[in-house]
């Protein structure tokens, strides 16, 4: 349970975040609309974003680089991050359908992350990572990861890596307009450079006002396909501290794999 957070959530959330300019692992390249989604449409300035870069006149068709480039420019001035999530997953092996719900919180100054759902909860303080399953009565401790070291969809690293290596790992292509919440939003498809690598294939949902990913997809090697939905962001907040610190009732036991 705990891949798929790591994997869903900072890859959905906040990939893109390490997103140079345009064209760092080849060309972005825009498609055509697909599926009967609605082809993109110019869109004004997002509040707050500051200057708009790479948008054209009301009516032109939107860019991998323009969507990409606008998600940058948002949020590269987020120090915090809080937000609620949804995440469905149907197993195609037992064709059954489970949701989950959740909070998480993200200080990337500090590479900090607190997951929090009802059967786990995961804390990094940059340094080490607490994973505790209630169920289990057990706290797992181990290190959040080491500088340079290989991580990724799939892997358990620090959220810095996570981040910052994530968006060399892939190309990004837009495919059109879907909506999500009844929010317009630009859908973009994700594959892997390296289809070995990870999850060779992914779609994100980025809103066209905040330039947040609102919904992100995947299918894994055994067909099972994962949703997640992303709600009540909240930006730059005062994050307390004891946010990014594993406490547990009573009782539980500590493994230590340091």
């Amino acid at each position: 349970m705990a891949a798929h957070i790591w994997v869903g959530l900072l890859s959905g959330l906040i990939a893109l975040q390490g997103v140079g300019a345009p064209g760092g692992v080849g060309s972005l390249q825009g498609v055509g609309a697909s599926g009967g989604v609605e082809p993109l449409q110019g869109v004004g300035a997002p509040g707050g974003v500051g200057p708009q870069q790479g948008v054209g006149a009301p009516g032109a068709l939107h860019t991998a680089e323009t969507v990409t480039e606008m998600m940058r420019q948002r949020l590269d001035g987020v120090r915090s991050l809080a937000a609620r999530y949804i995440v469905t997953t149907y197993a195609a092996v037992l064709e059954s359908r489970s949701e989950t719900e959740g909070d998480l919180y993200l200080q990337r100054d500090r590479n900090r992350l607190r997951l929090e759902e009802a059967g786990q909860t995961i804390v990094s303080d940059g340094e080490t990572l607490w994973t505790y399953v209630p169920g289990n009565r057990q706290v797992i401790v181990s290190p959040a990861g080491e500088e340079g070291s290989e991580s990724g969809p799939g892997r358990t690293g620090r959220p810095d890596d996570f981040i910052f290596n994530y968006s060399n790992r892939y190309l990004y292509a837009l495919e059109g307009r879907e909506p999500v919440d009844d929010m317009p939003c630009s859908r973009l498809r994700l594959t892997a450079v390296e289809p070995a690598d990870g999850l060779p294939d992914l779609r994100i949902w980025v809103d066209e006002e905040e330039w947040l990913t609102r919904k992100v997809t995947y299918t894994d090697d055994m067909g099972s396909e994962t949703t997640l939905r992303f709600m009540d962001y909240r930006l730059n907040e005062k994050l307390a501290p004891g946010l990014f610190e594993m406490t547990a009732p009573e009782g539980v036991e500590w493994v230590d794999l340091r």
